[in-house]
C-alpha cells in the first residue's frame, strides 16, 4: 500500500501533540511493505524518519507570498497527484480538497470549533464552515481519539452515521527514572525546583485547562493539609502573570510554586515524585498526562469531562472540577488515605496496558484497507 501524508507537522521546529502522534504510529507500524509518501512544505529532519515501512518525503512549498491557506487547496492536492499514491492519510485534524483519491482524515478533537477564540474572521469561517464541508465533501473514514470526540465530531461536522471510527491513542510511557518517590524528591530538592512533599498540575493558560480551578482547589486543600506544597508545571510566560496574582489574592505565597518548562528528566520526577497528580481539564480530546503519572506510580484526580473518563476510567478518582470545592475533596481522599492511594497507584498500573501504539497502528492500517474496498 502507497499512502500519501499531509506531514506538514514534521517541518516545524518542534513536534507537539499531532507530530509525535504521527511519529509514534510510523514507528510502530507492522508492515514493512507499506510505503508513506510524506509531503510538508519545508525539509523534514531525519531524526524523525523512523518505520519499518518504507519513507519518502517531498518538499511541497509554499507560493510565494502565500495567504488565504493557498497551500491547503492548491499547493498540497496538485502533489498528491504527483506521487501515486493508493490513499491519502491526513493526521492533523484536516482534510486535503481533493476527489477521486480514498482519503482518510484523523481530527483529534473540536477545540477549533468549540473553544479557541478566532480574531480572524477569516479563520473563524475556516474553521467553522470550510474545514467541517471538507471533511464531510471529501474523507472516505475519519479517525478519531475517544468516543467524547466522535460524538462532537458528528455532532459539530454534521458527519454522517459510520465514517467516524475511534481509535485510542498509545502513551508512549518512560520507565521509572528513580527507584522510588524519595530519591525523586531527592533530586527535585537538589535541583532546588520543590522542597518537599507536593500535589502536581499542569499549568497552562487555555481556559478549558481550568488551572486557576485547579489552584483555588488547593487553596482549599492548604487549610487542612499544612505541609504539602503545589506545583505548577510548565506555565507558560503568558500565564504566569495572572497564576501569581491568584496566588496573591488567595495567600497562597510559597505554598504554590510556578514552574516553567522542564527538561524530560526533572518532568519525570515531578510526575513520580508527587503525592497526587491532578488533571483539572474540561475538554480534551484524548488526554495523556494522567497516563504519564499512573505510569510513574504516582495516584490521579482527575476532571470528570470530555473524554478523560475514557482514559482514566475505574483507575483515577474523578470529581467536577468545575467546583473547586469538590476537587479539593477528591485531592484531600488521596492525601489522608495511604489505602486509596495505593489502591490508585495498582489501578493505574494496570489501565495505561489498555493504550499501546502497536494496537493503534495495526488499527489504522486496517482502516485504511477498509477504505480502499469502499
Amino acid at each position: 500500500m502507497r499512502i500519501g501524508v499531509d506531514a506538514r507537522v514534521f517541518s516545524l521546529p518542534e513536534l507537539r501533540g499531532i507530530g509525535s502522534y504521527l511519529t509514534e504510529l510510523l514507528a510502530a507500524w507492522p508492515v514493512a511493505s507499506d510505503t508513506f509518501v510524506l509531503m510538508s512544505p519545508g525539509p523534514i529532519p531525519g531524526v524523525r524518519l523512523q518505520s519499518p515501512a518504507s519513507l519518502e518525503t517531498v518538499v511541497v512549498p509554499h507560493p510565494r507570498g502565500y495567504r488565504f491557506r493557498v497551500w491547503d487547496w492548491w499547493s498540497l492536492p496538485r502533489a498528491v497527484g504527483r506521487i501515486r499514491a493508493d490513499l491519502l492519510w491526513s493526521p492533523a485534524n484536516q482534510a486535503v480538497p481533493l476527489a477521486g483519491l480514498p482519503q482518510v482524515v484523523t481530527i483529534h478533537d473540536t477545540l477549533l470549533q468549540e473553544r479557541v477564540l478566532h480574531d480572524a474572521l477569516l479563520d473563524r469561517l475556516f474553521h467553522g464552515s470550510v474545514s467541517p464541508f471538507w471533511v464531510r465533501r471529501y474523507a472516505t473514514r475519519v479517525i478519531t481519539v475517544s468516543r467524547f470526540s466522535l460524538d462532537r465530531i458528528q455532532t459539530v461536522y454534521s458527519l454522517a452515521s459510520g465514517v467516524g471510527r475511534v481509535i485510542y491513542n498509545g502513551a508512549t510511557l518512560a520507565p521509572r527514572p528513580f527507584q522510588d518517590k524519595s530519591l525523586a524528591r531527592m533530586h527535585l530538592r537538589e535541583k532546588g525546583l520543590v522542597p518537599g512533599p507536593f500535589v502536581l498540575a499542569l499549568g497552562a493558560e487555555s481556559s478549558w485547562k481550568n488551572t486557576e480551578g485547579a489552584i483555588r482547589a488547593f487553596a482549599l486543600v492548604a487549610r487542612e493539609v499544612p505541609d504539602v506544597a503545589f506545583v505548577l508545571a510548565g506555565v507558560q510566560d503568558g500565564a504566569r502573570e495572572r497564576f501569581d496574582a491568584l496566588r496573591r489574592e488567595l495567600g497562597l505565597g510559597q505554598r504554590l510554586r510556578i514552574l516553567a518548562f522542564v527538561d524530560q528528566e526533572d518532568r519525570d520526577a515531578l510526575y513520580q515524585g508527587a503525592e497526587v497528580f491532578v488533571y483539572p481539564s474540561l475538554f480534551e480530546g484524548f488526554g495523556l498526562p494522567p497516563l504519564e503519572a499512573m505510569a510513574l506510580g504516582t495516584p490521579v484526580v482527575a476532571s470528570r469531562a470530555a473524554s478523560i473518563p475514557e482514559v482514566v476510567g475505574q483507575a483515577g478518582l474523578l470529581v467536577d472540577a468545575t467546583d473547586p470545592a469538590e476537587l479539593s475533596r477528591g485531592v484531600l481522599r488521596v492525601l489522608q488515605s495511604t489505602e486509596l492511594a495505593q489502591t490508585l497507584v495498582a489501578a493505574g498500573l494496570e489501565n495505561i496496558r489498555r493504550f499501546r501504539w502497536s494496537d493503534a497502528a495495526e488499527a489504522h492500517r486496517e482502516l485504511f484497507l477498509e477504505s480502499l474496498a469502499s
